[in-house]
């Protein structure tokens, strides 16, 4: 069978429930992966954790309807296991650690899923300051809102609200800096807490 139709045949059964393709998996890409943790100051448990966080990851993107895998699955839970634990180590990083970059044994093209992550977090981010938006009080949340949401002109938001067209441009400025200030600090907690 092709890689491409192994890939095939096995994101259709992930995505039907089959609990076989888990140790389908677990037989193809868990070595590798297990190899990239335990190498850079990772325990046994550790690439098992993370490893089920990248069958986690894999899980959640076949059952979205524009996921097309752009890689063979091998290669893309070794990117998710290798870039979840990186980011567990910058966590860790106050201790030192050193990390050992790929196994030279290994020759994947990591680029696209790197691409994946980094895409993955910038939606996380855009949650977060969509959630955020929605928590504002008052006529700045309106505003934002009809502005950036909505993308309604300064002049449809002024006739909307009652206000001139300059009042409702300098309002949207104070409102887009304050809520940069609070979306900063939002960021800053989350950083520190983790």
């Amino acid at each position: 069978m092709s890689e491409i139709n192994l890939a095939d045949s096995i994101l259709h059964r992930l995505k039907r429930g089959e609990q076989t393709v888990i140790r389908q998996l677990y037989k193809i890409a868990y070595p590798q992966c297990a190899s990239f943790v335990k190498n850079n100051n990772g325990t046994g448990n550790d690439a098992e954790d993370f490893f089920q966080e990248a069958l986690v990851v894999l899980y959640k993107k076949v059952h979205q309807p524009a996921f097309e895998l752009k890689s063979d699955v091998k290669t893309f839970l070794y990117a998710i296991t290798r870039n979840l634990w990186l980011n567990e180590l910058r966590k860790r990083s106050k201790s030192g650690l050193k990390l050992i970059m790929d196994d030279p044994e290994t020759n994947y093209v990591l680029t696209e899923e790197d691409t994946l992550i980094e895409k993955e977090e910038t939606e996380q981010k855009h949650e977060l300051i969509s959630e955020m938006l929605l928590q504002i009080q008052g006529g700045c949340k309106d505003v934002l809102i009809d502005f950036y949401l909505k993308k309604l002109s300064l002049k449809a938001i002024a006739e909307k609200h009652g206000f001139t067209v300059q009042y409702a441009k300098k309002r949207r400025y104070k409102c887009m800096e304050s809520f940069k200030q609070q979306v900063r600090e939002q960021h800053e907690r989350i950083y520190q807490e983790a």
